[in-house]
């Protein structure tokens, strides 16, 4: 597979060239490559939640503590676990679809911008009360440098804004024992997923990952390292690293060392088929160019197709970098991904408020070529 590449060392406009990752090892050894990168263990299952609240009648969300390996770097093998602050909303029982999802905040508020309604949070507009009433549980768990997670302010500064992140010490932190910090959070929702799967009443082969912006890169990870997520919903950061984090200022939190040439985005969203996939992008995003994409999105299908499943999907909005995803989320509550696509779209006509646009098979609109923003891509290979 090819990248869009820009740069001065970059190929003319046309050229064709061979990311050396392309066809190094099978689905299984990228997957294994991933994990080894995150610092993921796949074979931990200690997630849980402190205590169980008894299931409320509507869709108010419930304070509860997650409970995850201990991630703290430079932490000795068998420490404590990790102490993680998170909401729990439950759908009304005659809602209730069985199905469960573990939500992720973008950059920002935290958790807390996930369920604020008077007024809501302008990036994720409710999100988490609306995936509540269409029938799922959902289980919301702080990332590290976010809301509640946040590495204190020094001796005698300001306290942080409520807004403000500490990303760039957090990225620090892990990177100087050998990890990103992303892995860190990629564990963390898997053990929220753990959690999410022994709550009364969920199906634990329905439990999703969804998230926006970027914490889009914590689904999209998740799934494609662990086997066992039913389906992701990727939204505003789905594009590809050359054409983003390597051509725009971004937050060092996204930085995983070693990904390429290997594992380009599209390689590593290829590992979640057969599963129901659902990425969302806008149209003026600053961060994640639509060219790239669209590009990106196009090497997907096949890999679906050849599989005999669904192809992923694509939704458009018109907004420049919506946070939080708006697109379908009744997808992750049916049982097999043809049935998922389906409900996926429906409540996508009906619950998106503002313009959107699906894309399927073909990299953009029906008639439409998306313009190369370097050299052509190459089909992922299997």
């Amino acid at each position: 597979m090819t990248s869009p590449d820009r740069g001065a060392d970059q190929p003319r406009q046309g050229a064709r060239v061979e990311r050396p990752g392309a066809s190094a090892g099978g689905a299984e050894e990228r997957r294994e490559r991933l994990r080894s990168l995150l610092g993921l263990d796949p074979t931990t299952t200690e997630g849980r939640l402190a205590a169980v609240p008894s299931a409320p009648s509507d869709d108010g969300p419930v304070e509860v503590q997650l409970l995850a390996p201990c991630g703290e770097p430079g932490a000795e093998p068998g420490a404590d676990p990790d102490v993680i602050p998170a909401f729990l909303l439950r759908p009304a029982p005659e809602h209730d679809t069985g199905a469960g999802v573990v939500l992720v905040a973008g950059h920002g508020r935290g958790i807390d911008a996930l369920v604020a309604t008077d007024p809501a949070d302008e990036s994720h507009d409710a999100l988490a009360h609306k995936l509540a009433r269409a029938g799922l549980t959902v289980l919301c768990p702080e990332m590290i440098s976010f809301g509640r997670r946040r590495v204190p302010p020094p001796p005698g500064g300001a306290p942080w804004a409520p807004e403000e992140k500490t990303c760039e010490i957090d990225a620090a932190r892990h990177l100087l024992h050998g990890r990103p910090v992303i892995g860190r959070r990629v564990a963390d929702a898997r053990a929220a997923v753990q959690a999410a799967r022994a709550l009364p009443g969920v199906d634990p082969e329905r439990v999703a990952v969804a998230g926006g912006s970027g914490e889009g890169r914590s689904p999209c990870l998740l799934a494609a390292a662990d086997e066992t997520i039913s389906a992701a919903l990727v939204a505003t950061y789905f594009c590809t690293f050359q054409a983003s984090l390597a051509s725009i200022r971004h937050c060092p939190c996204n930085i995983v060392p070693g990904l390429l040439p290997e594992l380009e985005m599209a390689d590593i969203a290829a590992l979640i088929a057969p599963r129901p996939l659902v990425i969302e992008a806008g149209e003026r995003d600053p961060l994640f160019p639509i060219i790239a994409t669209r590009e990106a999105f196009s090497l997907l299908p096949p890999v679906w197709e050849a599989r005999g499943a669904v192809p992923p999907e694509l939704v458009v909005t018109r907004a420049g970098m919506p946070s939080a995803p708006s697109a379908p989320s009744t997808l992750f509550s049916s049982a097999s991904p043809a049935e998922g696509a389906a409900v996926g779209r429906r409540a996508a006509e009906i619950s998106l408020g503002r313009g959107m646009r699906r894309e399927r098979a073909s990299a953009g609109r029906p008639g439409h070529r998306p313009r190369p923003s370097a050299a052509p891509v190459a089909p992922l290979s299997e």
